[in-house]
């Protein structure tokens, strides 16, 4: 679980070095990461600290049987977070499609308010779905005739509900390229059948820690309570894009296919 800590200023007495009272102090010149248990480190956090949070914590899906995964954080983590968030400082939560509901109501029984949930959608996403036709060969001994391959991404072995490979065990990964024929009629009736929907959107709960009065005096007070709306202009959207390919080592003439979320090549149209 990850903490956005901003405006931090550095005092050696602290447990955590740099951590103090926020308010008034100057915006810290540096970031610091702290490994450990997120409920042991935020409690070691001073009171009215921290600007906002932004946390990708455990869906609660027992993801390939992992038992970090068994549930979502428990209302003493979220209680902790709204402990140390400045008043009106916000707090943003991943969650999966299916478990988003129970992390929601864990966070507003710590004494959130919930403000609103942001959508973050992608096609890349791995279906845990059982599929019909196949578990009925399976449940009748049939053998299935393995009658080709995937190829490009789809043949990429995955590790997470995403569909990313992540796991630095490849035996970790899971094959998923083999393109089987039903062995039975009742698979082949059944074919194209499955038991859940492709993943491709995660809800993040946003939520707020209660003001100290109005809106207009906890801004002033604490510099936290709103949220910037700021219009990104195609020159900004041109930069963050020209970044992103230096950043992925890609030419000036790659550019991002917005519909398909995929970077291809393109060549300018020349004057006449």
């Amino acid at each position: 679980m990850c903490s956005g800590l901003g405006g931090w200023r550095h005092d050696p007495s602290h447990p955590l070095h740099g951590l103090a009272d926020l308010h008034g102090a100057e915006a810290m010149s540096e970031y610091q990461l702290y490994h450990g248990d997120c409920l042991e480190q935020l409690r070691l956090m001073p009171d009215n600290s921290v600007d906002s949070i932004v946390t990708d914590p455990p869906y609660g899906l027992s993801f390939m049987g992992k038992k970090w995964d068994h549930d979502v954080p428990a209302v003493e983590v979220w209680a902790e977070c709204l402990r140390v968030l400045k008043p009106g400082g916000h707090l943003l939560a991943f969650a999966s499609t299916r478990t988003q509901h129970r992390m929601a109501v864990r966070i507003e029984d710590a004494g959130f308010e919930i403000r609103d949930m942001i959508a973050w959608v992608y096609g890349s996403g791995f279906p845990k779905s059982m599929d019909v036709s196949k578990a009925i060969d399976k449940a009748a001994g049939a053998e299935r005739e393995v009658v080709g391959r995937k190829t490009g991404r789809a043949a990429t072995p995955i590790t997470d509900m995403r569909g990313g490979n992540y796991a630095s065990n490849p035996s970790a990964r899971i094959d998923t390229s083999a393109i089987t024929a039903p062995a039975t009629d009742a698979a082949a009736h059944w074919e194209g059948w499955g038991t859940a929907l492709k993943p491709a959107l995660e809800p993040i709960t946003v939520a707020r820690k209660p003001l100290i009065g109005t809106v207009s005096k906890n801004v002033l007070v604490y510099g936290t309570g709103g949220t910037e709306h700021r219009r990104m202009s195609c020159r900004d959207r041109d930069r963050i894009h020209s970044l992103t390919r230096k950043k992925r080592g890609l030419s000036e003439t790659t550019r991002r296919n917005d519909r398909w979320g995929e970077w291809e090549d393109f060549r300018p149209a020349r004057r006449a």
